[in-house]
């Protein structure tokens, strides 16, 4: 394949290096008789300027092929880098547009109330607390229905869905398309870590009820992902406090 493309079109390498040398032949023969034949003629039958003229042409055509592979490896580095910049580019633009749609789910009001309410109403399990207690006293709270919105969803379900969606949205995103790197993580860490300590015990609970391993992956990966940053940086579990912002 790669041999092929030296010769493919008339713009292929090795077209123009045989154009090069069959210009260097041409125009060292036509020098060299112009000068024996027109100008010197007194010379013309003094074979032995044909040898000496026969070097300046091999010197031409190794100069030749020197400056040729010079403009071929000088085009070929501005064509390398011509193609990172545009990666780099596409690259920044494709991190922007992620950024914006991360933004857009997280500010979205009814995220924001849904994160809300799992901040006020579920508490972080203890690391010595009984997981199946923990999970009962959780689910009551998440299950609760109003009085009011009898045959809907109960208010803290319909929280745990929202918010688990949008975890999982940029959990798989952030898994697959998009190179996190620290300044990312910095800032999305806080809204998604102080969030996922609260409910990440409670849907891992789940798959163990449900006899699963794919409930919510993704989100498990980027909620466990923030968790751990902020670990590592030595930043403690948010306060929730209510009526701020």
């Amino acid at each position: 394949m790669r041999l092929k493309s030296l010769f493919a079109g008339k713009s292929g390498v090795v077209w123009k290096l045989i154009l090069l040398i069959v210009a260097s032949i041409l125009v060292g023969t036509l020098f060299y008789f112009g000068i024996v034949l027109w100008a010197f003629p007194a010379f013309s039958s003094d074979w032995g300027m044909l040898d000496g003229f026969t070097g300046v042409i091999s010197l031409s055509l190794l100069v030749g092929g020197l400056v040729f592979a010079a403009i071929e490896y000088i085009g070929s580095e501005e064509t390398k880098q011509a193609e990172k910049e545009a990666e780099k580019r596409e690259k920044a633009k494709l991190s922007y547009e992620i950024y914006k749609a991360i933004f857009e789910k997280l500010t979205d009001p009814e995220q924001e109330a849904a994160r809300r309410w799992i901040l006020s109403n579920i508490e972080i399990k203890k690391e010595d607390e009984d997981i199946a207690a923990w999970y009962k006293r959780t689910s009551t709270k998440v299950m609760r229905a109003a009085r009011d919105n009898i045959g809907d969803l109960p208010e803290g379900q319909k929280a745990l869905k929202l918010t688990l969606n949008c975890f999982d949205y940029i959990g798989f995103i952030a898994n697959h398309y998009w190179e996190i790197e620290a300044d990312s993580l910095d800032w999305i860490s806080a809204p998604i870590a102080k969030v996922w300590r609260r409910i990440g015990p409670y849907v891992l609970h789940i798959r163990t009820l449900r006899g699963t391993t794919d409930y919510y992956l993704s989100a498990e990966y980027i909620g466990e992902l923030c968790v751990q940053w902020r670990q590592k940086k030595g930043l403690d579990d948010e306060k929730y406090v209510k009526r701020s912002l």
